[in-house]
């Protein structure tokens, strides 16, 4: 089973993942009217449970793992489930599996979601649904995913959807936010610990506000030069870094429309306050705070190299460049998104 990846056990079914022995449907659309046609249509179809693949993160747990198996299972035995253990066993799984099923679910956090739009996101005609199981889950709480596989199953049954914007940051993904700075010296610093989970993340942001010096940077955006000293340069797709940490409240991941958030350097007894509004969503332009709204692509030169794409820590040699992308991933829409 682990060598070369020929075969993955499906929990409900074994499938080849060898291309010679895979089923794919070939659906033949006549003429461009029947494609437009199809895709208008895509948000009033039900979609079947033998159309929905459920793609497991390991680093959730194994007692989590068989947990989830077990209620889908007893939910439906028709709703395939499939663990992938690396990078490289994800991106075969849609290779191979991506004209087979119409719904792909993704159990994990803005890292696994942030792998799965790379075959996603072309795929007007393919729907992402989450089981949130990561330690910010940013994306899945913003689009209003709960931990509930019984309601995701119906939500995505409905088959109702959103489309939502992504972002190329340094021509990678980004579907939640990226950023260098502060918040990118947490990512760096969580990365590293060996706990996952709330209490790791508040660690890795206390010991930060201490060791953290702000950064020179030039950010280059439509036709203004922006010069500074900051604390933190952030780019948002959706409201919130993850906990409900809202860094850009008025942020929507669906209007064609990315947010630059500068931060400057504010004395340290102001931090408790900014904390408290950052996650009560209170957080508004100041002296420190400026909030720039972006349609197309924007350019970062600076001395700090560190950065994030959803969380996931990064670094760059030259400059940080930042574009929205045109297509968009169709997602589920829950019967709690507070999105149209």
């Amino acid at each position: 089973m682990g060598q070369g990846w020929d075969c993955a056990l499906f929990y409900n079914k074994t499938v080849t993942l060898a291309s010679t022995g895979f089923f794919i449907f070939n659906t033949t659309l006549k003429s461009v009217n029947d494609y437009d046609l199809r895709i208008l249509n895509l948000n009033m179809q039900q979609i079947e449970n033998k159309d929905i693949l459920v793609i497991i993160n390991p680093n959730s747990g194994k007692k989590q793992i068989t947990k989830i198996i077990k209620k889908i299972n007893a939910l439906s035995p028709n709703i395939s489930t499939i663990v992938t253990h690396n990078i490289e066993e994800l991106k075969n799984v849609f290779q191979l599996n991506i004209e087979k099923y119409e719904a792909f679910i993704v159990v994990g956090g803005d890292g696994t979601v942030n792998e799965a739009i790379k075959y996603l996101h072309h795929r007007s005609d393919k729907l992402l649904g989450v089981l949130p199981a990561g330690s910010g889950n940013g994306f899945a709480r913003e689009l209003g995913f709960k931990k509930s596989i019984k309601s995701l199953i119906r939500d995505t049954n409905n088959g109702d959807s959103i489309n939502v914007d992504v972002l190329s940051v340094n021509g990678k993904n980004c579907i939640n936010a990226a950023g260098l700075g502060f918040d990118s010296f947490v990512a760096h610093d969580f990365q590293k610990r060996d706990s996952r989970g709330l209490k790791s993340y508040i660690f890795s942001v206390i010991k930060s506000m201490f060791v953290f010096k702000p950064f020179n940077a030039t950010v280059i955006v439509d036709e203004e030069i922006i010069k500074g000293i900051f604390q933190m340069i952030t780019i948002t797709n959706t409201r919130q870094f993850g906990n409900n940490a809202l860094i850009s409240p008025l942020s929507k991941p669906n209007d064609g429309i990315f947010e630059l958030v500068l931060v400057e350097p504010f004395p340290f007894y102001i931090y408790p306050i900014f904390i408290i509004q950052l996650f009560l969503g209170l957080l508004k332009e100041s002296k420190y705070l400026r909030y720039i709204p972006v349609k197309n692509s924007l350019t970062i030169e600076s001395g700090c190299k560190k950065y994030h794409i959803d969380g996931e820590p990064k670094t760059f040699a030259n400059n940080l460049s930042v574009k929205m992308l045109k297509d968009k991933v169709r997602v589920v829409k829950t019967e709690h998104c507070r999105y149209q």
